[in-house]
């Protein structure tokens, strides 16, 4: 095996002496942390909550925002002439409602038309004022077609009168006019059922649209118009209708108020957290019992939050909705260091001195969360390179905050550690901080039960320590090890294991991609609800794609004209785009409008009488004057177009592997082309999030797997340890990704956050149960021994030494998260579903699949020639397992090891293992962990 121990021995080394030098000086160390994490919490002040959904969760290099400035600096929208499907989309000022009767049933009845009409009537009366006092309604803001506001579609042929539904069968999507008017009803009913003539039958919902002038002009008073709708909706009452609605701003508005929705849940969090973590440092014993250090690692991962913040704030990194997780995160990362911090230092004798026990706990549990700290703090820094800025953030504030986590447990809370070592020389009370009698030296049955603890005279003169052996390491040891082990739950194990495999598989090949507008809002608002409907049952016509052809064309050229039909045919052959009815082609429509006022092959190839008609008849002309945002001419000619578009209508997008396939299937064919073509939709900005998600994802995944191999190889000192650690990682990546699918989690930036996360998680958890059981020096001396293989046998000893520390960091994880299930923001109940899996599968690999697969295969392993003579080798040595015991036992000061390492460790100081001792290979951090297991009640 490849050994590489020097980097770990080194750090063993520089953290006793550390150790000792915070031992000297614990009060000077306290008050220099405090002083420095209040002068960086001061930055919070000068926090700022980005809460631009647009930009938080759109790529950078967004091709869609560069095709954008394309569209709307050489097509920008016309306000005065205003169609839809050449808007701008989300930068639109607009309300956009959807009305569903309470009772169900159809739209088109009376009474229920009756109150949309009263809505839409009461609406328009709606009023902002300007600086000068000047009221300002709908009908002065509003866009405008045709010279008046643009109308509802429905209204404007019922002329706002509903006695006239009777007399008139609509049509769907389109439907003619006895005056010849054509009008396009596929965006204002939902849930529609049809008659064999397309005759309406039935709706379900009814769409109205308000769009406002987003002009610099009146852009103020149309954000104060959506502030004045909004709280028009919310006071509208009426037993016929439910109104849904969005606005410009209601997801910016949706992400802030989640974001303040999430103090209360850090609030309970914190609690539970504070609760647990004094409690499991409770012990019947008053004097070694250390509450007060429970309470001091939960401040001490609260100043790590609040230095991040206050940091990152002073450099201008603004925080958003999905950094409002990181403090859930660190407070459950921070409980987990101090367990480890506590556990080591109850690994040694309370008989030592303060400076030696501190030197000794920080020579073993400070490598450990080193090793934690720089795999979190890795995986966070390879994510904070992601090109979603939601997520750079969240890594970059959550990384920063590791790093702070670190920094105070090794002196703030590492001060304290050596204040509470010197209460215990002292024998002193825990609450009352007043001397005690130890146990065995009180009779009183009260006294002992309230005061008393520590070790008496004769513990102190004989150099003894109680065992550090507690209930739970027993159950590990003596049934549940063995048990695992047994080679009828090996094949169920075995057998789980790969049904486990087969289920993430399953659902890895189902799963939704990009985080959908309606997860951004709270779940039962009514922007949640405008998105659910509007996604269920108004997805079969949209969104609009503008084609810009860029290059200057001679359209009167028949050869060019056919060109160009050909183009758009093969735009309209896509399954995701609608059929010619619904596209919009300048140069078809004025092609058949030379058809019908008859005019002559001759007249139409030549090139000047082609664009006299283009400009003087066709542009001119009411129904096709919307033509005229579609053409752009060489500026101070009317012969010669320097580039013009023609516009797509999306079909039946329902799914976002559907929007996705379209948007990559119009850009496809536009590069193919030709001739030099742009595409774009608003919408096409959401999609590319959708777009990146998974190859942004396998690449992040990818680098963090690859970097935590490195780390663990030179950390972990041992090649097939590192390598089991790396399949261990992948296998719980799968796993996470394929059953948060079936828990209707998608594969989104928030999801993304948490497996990144898992990187780090998975570490602590697979690589110390690996290494244990590799290097696993004791021999089970348990009452199954004689029916235990070697491997069988390091598999109890690695669940015996781990099993503890490990359920207690993922419960201290669950805990900090816990409050997040209750939360009415997807972002929140994604984070926490995933984590919990994390955790959940942590366990499961660690405490279940792991121990069976290495005992399994134990043979593949090169066990030293140490073992097949241990059990009499070891007979007269102290098991690594035994060091707390024997501190205790009167026999170790007769046992010849003993004195032997006695004499060794005065020849040489270096010298500071016992006899039997862990090979120098065997990790301190990982033997931090075989003492993490002390800490709850004893």
């Amino acid at each position: 095996m490849v050994k590489c121990d020097c980097i770990d021995r080194g750090l063993s080394s520089l953290f006793e002496r550390y150790g000792k030098f915070v031992s000297r000086w614990p009060y000077a160390i306290i008050l220099i942390s405090l002083i420095v994490a209040a002068a960086l919490s001061v930055g919070i002040i000068f926090l700022k909550v980005d809460a631009d959904v647009i930009f938080l969760f759109t790529p950078d290099s967004s091709k869609a925002h560069d095709d954008s400035e394309v569209i709307y600096d050489d097509f920008p929208t016309d306000y005065d002439e205003y169609t839809a499907s050449r808007g701008n989309g989300t930068e639109d000022l607009a309300a956009n409602i959807i009305i569903a009767p309470k009772a169900g049933g159809d739209v088109l009845v009376e009474g229920v038309l009756s109150e949309i009409l009263r809505f839409d009537s009461e609406l328009r009366t709606v009023s902002v004022s300007t600086n000068n006092g000047i009221p300002l309604t709908y009908e002065s803001l509003c866009a405008m077609s045709r010279g008046v506001c643009l109308d509802n579609p429905v209204l404007e042929i019922l002329d706002r009168n509903v006695s006239y539904l009777k007399h008139v069968n609509l049509t769907y999507p389109f439907f003619e006019a006895s005056n010849g008017e054509s009008y396009f009803l596929g965006t204002t009913f939902g849930d529609v059922e049809l008659r064999d003539n397309a005759t309406i039958l039935r709706a379900g919902l009814f769409a109205l649209n308000y769009i406002l002038q987003t002009t610099p002009l009146l852009e103020e008073e149309g954000m104060e118009w959506e502030t004045e709708f909004e709280r028009f909706v919310d006071n509208f009452e009426s037993d016929a209708i439910s109104v849904s609605f969005i606005h410009s701003h209601s997801l910016d508005s949706e992400v802030s108020l989640s974001s303040k929705s999430i103090i209360p849940l850090f609030s309970i969090s914190y609690t539970l957290l504070f609760t647990f973590a004094i409690t499991s440092c409770v012990m019947f014993d008053w004097v070694f019992s250390k509450p007060f250090l429970g309470f001091m690692g939960t401040i001490s991962a609260s100043l790590a939050v609040a230095s991040s913040l206050g940091l990152l704030s002073y450099a201008g990194v603004n925080f958003n909705i999905v950094t409002s997780s990181m403090p859930f995160l660190i407070l459950g990362i921070g409980i987990d260091d101090m367990f480890i911090m506590i556990a080591a230092w109850r690994k040694t004798s309370p008989c030592e001195s303060v400076e030696e026990r501190m030197g000794k706990a920080f020579s073993e549990a400070a490598v450990s969360i080193t090793i934690t700290s720089i795999t979190d703090a890795l995986a966070f820094g390879i994510g904070s390179i992601n090109p979603l800025p939601a997520v750079r953030v969240f890594c970059l504030y959550t990384g920063v905050a590791v790093i702070f986590d670190y920094i105070f447990q090794i002196t703030f809370f590492g001060a304290w550690m050596a204040v509470t070592g010197r209460r215990e020389a002292a024998n002193r009370h825990v609450w009352t901080l007043m001397k005690v009698k130890p146990r065995d030296e009180e009779s009183s049955a009260a006294y002992k039960l309230f005061c008393a603890g520590g070790l008496s005279a004769e513990d102190r003169s004989r150099n003894e320590v109680k065992t550090c052996e507690t209930g739970l390491m027993t159950f590990f040891k003596e049934y549940y090890g063995p048990f695992l082990m047994k080679p009828a739950v090996k094949i169920l194990t075995l057998l789980a294991f790969c049904t486990y495999l087969g289920g993430a598989i399953y659902g890895c090949f189902n799963v939704s991609e990009g985080l959908e507008l309606k997860l951004l809002a709270r779940s039962g608002s009514p922007a949640y609800d405008f998105f659910e409907r509007q996604s269920d049952d108004f997805s079969t016509y949209g969104p609009f794609v503008s084609v810009v052809v860029q290059e200057s064309l001679n359209y009167s050229d028949v050869t060019v004209q056919d060109d160009l039909e050909t183009l758009v045919k093969d735009f309209e052959s896509s399954e995701y785009i609608h059929s010619c009815e619904f596209t919009e082609f300048w140069l078809r429509d004025f092609l058949k409008f030379l058809d019908v006022i008859n005019v002559s092959s001759s007249l139409r190839s030549d090139p000047d009488e082609f664009y006299r008609l283009l400009v003087n008849q066709f542009l001119v002309n009411p129904s096709f004057s919307r033509y005229r945002q579609d053409i752009i001419f060489e500026e101070g000619s009317d012969t010669v177009i320097e580039s013009s578009r023609f516009i797509l209508t999306g079909d039946s997008l329902v799914t976002t592997n559907q929007q996705v396939q379209m948007m990559s299937e119009v850009r496809g064919k536009a590069s193919e082309a030709n001739l030099t073509l742009t595409t774009f939709s608003p919408f096409f900005i959401v999609y590319e999030q959708y777009a990146r998600i998974r190859p942004v994802t396998i690449q992040n995944l990818s680098i963090a797997v690859a970097a935590m191999f490195v780390v663990a190889f030179f950390l972990i000192p041992n090649l097939i340890c590192s390598v089991v650690v790396a399949l261990c990682i992948a296998s719980i990546e799968v796993g996470i990704v394929g059953y948060m699918s079936l828990w209707d989690v998608r594969l989104d930036s928030i999801s993304m956050i948490n497996l990144i996360l898992c990187i780090g998680f998975s570490v602590d958890f697979s690589a110390h149960i690996t290494y244990s059981f590799l290097s696993a020096p004791e021999e089970y001396d348990g009452k199954h021994k004689e029916r235990l293989s070697i491997a069988s046998q390091h598999a109890v000893m690695a669940l015996y030494s781990l099993g503890m520390p490990i359920l207690q960091g993922a419960i201290s994880t669950i805990i900090a998260i816990i409050a997040l299930n209750w939360s009415t923001s997807y972002i929140f109940v994604a984070f926490f579903k995933v984590m919990l899996l994390v955790m959940l599968f942590g366990i499961l690999h660690s405490l279940v699949f792991l121990p069976v697969l290495l005992s399994s295969f134990g043979c593949c392993f090169c066990w030293s020639n140490e073992d097949d003579g241990q059990q009499d080798n070891n007979k007269g040595e102290i098991a690594l397992h035994d060091i707390c015991i024997n501190y205790r036992s009167p026999q170790v000061h007769d046992n010849p090891a003993f004195d032997s390492h006695q004499e060794r460790t005065q020849a040489d100081p270096d010298h500071l293992v016992p006899a039997n001792s862990p090979p120098k290979q065997l990790s301190h951090s990982f033997r931090a962990s075989l003492g993490h297991v002390d800490n709850t009640l004893d």
